[in-house]
């Protein structure tokens, strides 16, 4: 053979050579193809099990919630029952006063005050076992933090003004949102604020400082009050218990009910030295998850973010 053919052969079994191995890589890449989208398939499907029992996850620990609290609605309806029975009696025995004739003017209204505040407890213990019994479930919509602190100090300025009460509050961030049950949120912190006044002696000082940790709002309630024992740290949260004779010892419970229901958790900071401190930690709006520029941005700013009352 000669060489100009010999050539020709080598190349022409090159190029069969080389359709070879591309019809070997194509029939490869194809194969790898498949195996990628079938992964895809089953991470998917991966996904869609793992967020299905997140779902069914949530769901039982919403119904043992309400199962516990309903388990309690006997004893609860006990100690109601006598609890109901002295301000309902006292509530009876003034209204029966009222109807003395002659009955001096002085007289009547301190009846009707003594009588309207025995009915504002049975309203407010009533409200009480509702909350806890619905687990603080309702309508949500999205409110800032700031608004919300405004509106239970405008729902306090009576007491807050009597006492001569020092309120303020510190916000990180401005604009912090959360989707909440507006109401009831808005009436577990004023209860909270309240046991606060309650507790303190002199001039109460109230203390709000809010913050962004991450995808957390952590929201803290501090006094100037004598504080709660270590030994009753693990109990205050417990349906029905109480220091107070007046207590119906329902207004924490109800308070980590709804804080719950709102997927958050409330405990009380057992480092504070001075009075007490509550901490409640709740989800930051899922729009307004922060960048981490922006948490640089928005620390920048928290030295202006600051509001004080009297």
């Amino acid at each position: 053979m000669s060489q100009p053919a010999a050539r020709q052969q080598q190349l022409q079994d090159a190029f069969a050579r080389f359709a070879e191995v591309s019809e070997q890589l194509t029939g490869s890449y194809r194969l790898l193809q498949d195996q990628v989208t079938g992964l895809n398939r089953e991470l998917a499907a991966a996904r869609s099990e793992r967020t299905q029992l997140r779902n069914e996850i949530r769901t039982l620990q919403q119904e043992a919630s309400r199962s516990q609290r309903l388990s309690s609605m006997g004893e609860m309806t006990a100690r109601l029952a006598h609890q109901v029975r002295t301000p309902l009696s006292t509530a009876l025995l003034y209204a029966s006063q009222l109807s003395q004739p002659g009955l001096p003017r002085a007289q009547h209204d301190c009846f009707v005050e003594r009588l309207l505040t025995g009915l504002r407890h049975l309203d407010h213990m009533v409200n009480d076992m509702l909350v806890f019994a619905r687990g603080g479930q309702g309508s949500e919509e999205i409110v800032a933090l700031g608004e919300l602190l405004a509106q239970v100090r405008q729902t306090l300025l009576p007491q807050l003004k009597e006492r001569d009460a020092h309120w303020t509050v510190q916000l990180d961030q401005q604009d912090v949102q959360l989707c909440c049950q507006r109401e009831i949120l808005a009436s577990v912190l004023a209860n909270l604020a309240t046991n606060a006044l309650d507790a303190c002696d002199g001039r109460p000082q109230l203390a709000w400082d809010a913050g962004v940790e991450g995808t957390t709002v952590c929201i803290t309630l501090q006094d100037n009050g004598p504080g709660i024992s270590p030994d009753l740290h693990e109990h205050i949260f417990e349906p029905f218990f109480t220091t107070r004779s007046s207590g119906t010892g329902l207004g924490l419970a109800v308070a980590r009910a709804v804080i719950n229901a709102h997927q958050g958790d409330i405990e009380i900071d057992s480092a504070c030295q001075e009075g007490a401190r509550f901490v409640i930690r709740l989800p930051l709006h899922d729009g307004q998850q922060p960048l981490p520029g922006e948490q640089r941005a928005n620390q920048k700013k928290a030295d202006s973010a600051s509001l004080r009352y009297v």
